[in-house]
């Protein structure tokens, strides 16, 4: 009997005990367990369109609010903290603010700038009591105006109003005025904020203007002072570093200390130890890693041919390149010859051969590996040994030296200190009569071309960002809420079993039924999908291949039937001899696909013994080697017959005379009647619809299929849409792979 050919196909691996979730709790293993950034970016392409709307939606909400918000300019003035010039003789301020840029000097001329003193200034120059922008109140005349003046309330002095009405315009000023610093410079940037572009400009201006006349009138004289507690000082640092020096060089020429590049010559040589023991500790460290990953991976029962040095080794290489060749050859023959065939017997010898050389040279890298750590591990125990020797020599060398080092640093700190207020005597002697203040203008304020708020484009971007949030919390609520299966893997984990085919959606492809056009396109997509179905079936079980197969699904409308008959026909045209039956008594199609005149000679009248199966046997026109054994009425007692004897009898019978028997049944959670198939047949197949039938409903009916005790051969996803799975990232229909299908 000629044994089905099929192409070879990877499966996916079964699982032993299927794991029943709930949805919440697929919900937290798919989507929130692991943050995968390639299914990330997938779910983010498949929802562009979303994304992308919210974000023009909210970019023009941005831009429609930006133009309604009032104009605001804004005028900055740059002014920098002189140290060359300011306090130079203040020793206890002015020295620290030289080195290091306090901050607290910062923001002490900070707090001078904001003060009502220099604002006091500037109002009075820029007669800003008059400016309604500033002076809520409306100035003097409002006074007048006011109807309690009439009654002789609310009586004040005309100073006290201008008083009032000063401290309004003060707070209004320090509002709208900002000055910052940035760390590490002594830069101040004064910002004054005003509708008005030109009032803006010349409030800052005016501004830094009288900060600096305030500065000049504050400026007080102590270099005298300073220049003489100097002098007094500098003599007794002068007397300190002779004193300290000589200590040090004395200390060096008692203990003998010969010193390299500011170290001993036992501490030059445990850095160069130190460093080698680094470089053999991380060789050590690779090597034991390279050989952990091998052994962890035979230890799980895994090969090794994951491993880098497997991977590189030129042998293997070459050893892998010809068992890929001897497979191809093997996959020729298998198409013109049977399994015990002498050429097929020989061929798969020689490939297992190759496997055999294969395995003993990944060995022999394995023990390559156990090598290179020992080797690594003895480098660095004799560098071990080498620096303990060294560190018990340099132990002496190490007390004397930390004992000149405090020498030598207590030596350069009073050199240090001596040079330092040596050269603050000299800047204090030049600039003793130098009086300028302690900051300077570098930049003056220019008339703003434009407003800084509202920033339209910053409002568009931010309204374009909430937006693509938004979008993105979309695409992750529709995601959500998409009960369908729409890859493989989703349905595995969900089930438990494994997907063994996705056959995909016809219905952009052509006009043509499915069951055509397997036949006119044998070797498109759709007929490949189905070969590899039968591949899976038949290696379900290599020691007994099946030799029939129920198919049954959740619900009605899953394609069922139409997978049924594209799949016998695509083996019939294969050469091999199938068998038909529709086993759905109560709503059968195959008899209307196939017009066959319903003469009442059916599976029902050879399960009641009415007909012979040589009188019911139809011939597909279209495949000879395709039979058929059609059903016509709604049979009342379907159960009754699928599970009696003459059922099994019926099916031992036909597995003599075919290859493959295919029986086609009704949904599980509709009615039973597939459970009474399943115990005559060797394996079943599970039909799910894809992005159709609910997660629940393919659950519920797995479940109850398993607890009839039906063997399962795996799970089969049809009416796949090829140009949308491809955005999942399931590689099963990739793009790449069309130059194999004719289409």
């Amino acid at each position: 009997m000629t044994e089905i050919a099929a192409p070879p196909a990877i499966l996916p691996k079964r699982r032993s005990s299927p794991e029943r979730v709930s949805a919440r709790q697929f919900l937290a293993s798919s989507l929130f367990k692991t943050i995968d950034l390639r299914e990330t970016g997938r779910l983010l392409r498949r929802r562009i369109k979303i994304i992308s709307r919210m974000m023009i939606l909210c970019a023009a909400l941005g831009l429609v609010l930006a133009l309604m918000i009032p104009a605001q300019y804004r005028a900055e003035v740059t002014l920098l903290m002189d140290q060359r010039q300011s306090r130079i003789l203040d020793i206890g301020a002015g020295l620290a603010a030289a080195i290091s840029g306090d901050n607290a000097a910062l923001r002490s001329e900070i707090d001078i700038i904001t003060s009502r003193a220099v604002l006091d200034r500037v109002i009075k120059r820029l007669n800003l009591l008059d400016d309604p922008e500033f002076n809520a109140q409306g100035g003097a005349w409002k006074q007048w105006l006011n109807p309690l003046r009439l009654f002789g309330k609310d009586q004040i002095s005309d100073e006290e109003a201008r008083e009032r009405e000063t401290v309004a315009v003060v707070r209004a000023l320090q509002e709208r005025l900002s000055v910052s610093s940035t760390p590490r410079s002594l830069s101040l940037y004064l910002t004054f904020r005003s509708r008005d572009a030109r009032k803006a400009a010349l409030i800052a201006n005016t501004i830094a203007d009288e900060y600096l006349v305030d500065q000049l009138e504050a400026k007080y004289e102590v270099t005298a002072r300073a220049n003489s507690w100097l002098s007094e000082r500098l003599a007794n640092l002068r007397e300190q570093v002779q004193i300290t020096e000589r200590a040090v060089e004395d200390f060096r020429q008692k203990a003998n200390l010969v010193q390299i590049d500011g170290g001993t010559i036992a501490a030059g040589q445990i850095q160069g130890i130190n460093t080698q023991l680094i470089t053999a500790r991380a060789a050590t460290s690779q090597a034991e890693a390279r050989l952990r990953s091998a052994q962890a991976m035979l230890k799980a029962g895994n090969s090794i041919e994951g491993v880098a040095d497997v991977l590189a080794a030129p042998l293997i290489q070459k050893l892998r390149e010809q068992e890929a060749e001897v497979r191809r050859r093997e996959s020729e023959l298998a198409t013109r010859y049977g399994e015990r065939h002498p050429m097929m017997i020989n061929i798969r010898a020689e490939r297992e051969s190759l496997q055999r050389k294969i395995a003993e040279e990944m060995q022999k890298i394995l023990k390559s590996l156990e090598g290179e750590v020992a080797v690594a591990r003895a480098k660095e125990q004799q560098l071990r040994h080498d620096l303990s020797q060294l560190e018990v020599r340099a132990g002496t060398e190490l007390k004397d030296t930390v004992q000149l080092r405090q020498l030598q640093r207590e030596a350069d700190a009073n050199r240090t200190l001596y040079e330092n207020f040596l050269g603050r005597f000299k800047q204090t002697s030049e600039q003793q009569e130098l009086q300028l203040p302690d900051t300077r203008i570098i930049a003056r304020a220019d008339v703003p071309l434009r407003p800084f708020f509202p920033q339209t484009w910053l409002f568009v971007a931010l309204g374009a960002l909430l937006g693509g949030g938004l979008g993105v919390l979309m695409t992750y609520l529709i995601e959500y809420f998409d009960r369908g299966f729409r890859t493989a893997p989703q349905l595995e984990e969900a089930i438990g079993i494994p997907v063994i085919g996705q056959v995909p959606s016809l219905k952009r492809i052509t006009e043509k039924t499915p069951e055509d056009y397997v036949v006119s396109k044998p070797l498109s997509a759709f007929s490949e999908a189905l070969r590899t179905v039968r591949t899976a079936i038949h290696f379900s079980n290599v020691d007994r291949p099946p030799r029939s197969v129920m198919v049954t699904s959740s619900a009605p409308s899953e394609g069922k039937t139409t997978f049924c008959f594209s799949l016998a026909r695509s083996l019939a045209i294969a050469g091999n001899k199938i068998l038909l039956i529709d086993a759905d008594l109560r709503r059968p199609r195959l008899a209307r696909i196939l017009k066959i005149r319903a003469d009442r000679r059916d599976l029902t009248t050879i399960l009641t013994g009415e007909s012979k199966v040589e009188d019911v046997l139809r011939t597909d026109p279209t495949t000879p080697n395709l039979s058929v054994i059609p059903a016509f009425g709604r049979s009342p007692n379907a159960q009754d017959l699928l599970g009696s004897n003459q059922m099994k009898n019926l099916m031992e019978e036909l597995s003599k005379n075919y290859d493959l028997i295919i029986v086609d049944t009704p949904p599980i959670l509709a009615v039973s009647d597939a459970a009474m198939v399943a115990r005559v047949v060797d394996t079943s197949l599970f039909i799910v619809k894809w992005a159709d039938t609910s997660r629940d409903t393919v659950t519920q009916a797995l479940k109850q299929l398993q607890s009839f005790g039906s063997r399962i051969a795996g799970a089969v996803l049809n009416q796949v849409n090829l140009k949308e799975v491809a955005s999942y990232g399931d590689g099963y229909y990739s793009h790449s792979y069309h130059a194999y299908y004719t289409d």
